[in-house]
C-alpha cells in the first residue's frame, strides 16, 4: 500500500512540474523577432496586378488536379513594383470571402526565385513583361513559366480565372 502511495505521489508531482514548464502565449508575441517560430503565410502566389498599395496575388494553376487556387487583393502592401514577383502574404485581420478575396497585409515577403542558367531575365521579369502585354480585365493565373535556353526566350502561359476559362500564351525574348 505504501509503495502505491509513493508511486502516485511521484506521478502527481511530475504532472504538476510538467504543467509549470509549459509555454504560455503572449499578446506581445512578434513573429519577426529573432528566435521566434515562423508562422505559415496565409497565401503564396504570383503578383498579377497592382493598384498603388494593393496587389493581386494569385496562386499558380495546379497541373495535376487542374485546381484554380486562390486570388486575393491585398491592401497596404509595401511600396514598390510587385508585378511578376512570387510572394508570401501574412494577413492582418479577417479575409473577405469575395472573389477575389480581400485582406489587409501584415507582411508581404518576396520569394527568391533561383537564377535560371543562361537567362538574362529573372523569371519575375519575364512574367512582368508578359503581364504588361496581356489583357488583364480578367484575373490571370500562371500555368507555365519556362525558359528555353536554345531559343533564348521565355514561354509564359496564363489562364483566365472565372467563367471564361480562356488561355493566353506569349513568348518573351530574354533580353534586358
Amino acid at each position: 500500500m505504501k509503495k502505491e502511495w509513493v508511486f502516485g505521489t511521484v506521478i502527481g508531482i511530475s504532472l504538476v512540474l510538467g504543467a509549470c514548464g509549459a509555454a504560455s502565449t503572449s499578446d506581445d508575441y512578434d513573429p519577426n523577432e529573432a528566435g521566434a517560430e515562423d508562422i505559415e503565410p496565409d497565401m503564396a502566389g504570383f503578383v498579377m496586378d497592382q493598384d498603388e498599395n494593393r496587389i493581386l496575388v494569385v496562386t499558380p494553376m495546379d497541373e495535376e488536379t487542374a485546381k484554380e487556387g486562390r486570388a486575393m487583393w491585398v491592401s497596404e502592401a509595401p511600396e514598390g513594383l510587385w508585378i511578376g514577383k512570387q510572394v508570401e502574404v501574412w494577413v492582418d485581420g479577417a479575409i473577405a470571402e469575395s472573389f477575389p478575396e480581400q485582406a489587409t497585409a501584415e507582411r508581404v515577403q518576396e520569394l527568391e526565385m533561383s537564377e535560371v542558367e543562361g537567362a538574362d531575365l529573372k523569371a519575375s521579369e519575364a512574367l512582368s513583361t508578359a503581364l504588361s502585354e496581356a489583357d488583364r480585365e480578367n484575373i490571370l493565373a500562371v500555368e507555365l513559366l519556362a525558359f528555353d535556353q536554345q531559343a533564348d526566350q521565355w514561354t509564359v502561359k496564363l489562364k483566365e480565372r472565372g467563367d471564361s476559362q480562356g488561355e493566353w500564351k506569349t513568348i518573351v525574348k530574354d533580353e534586358k
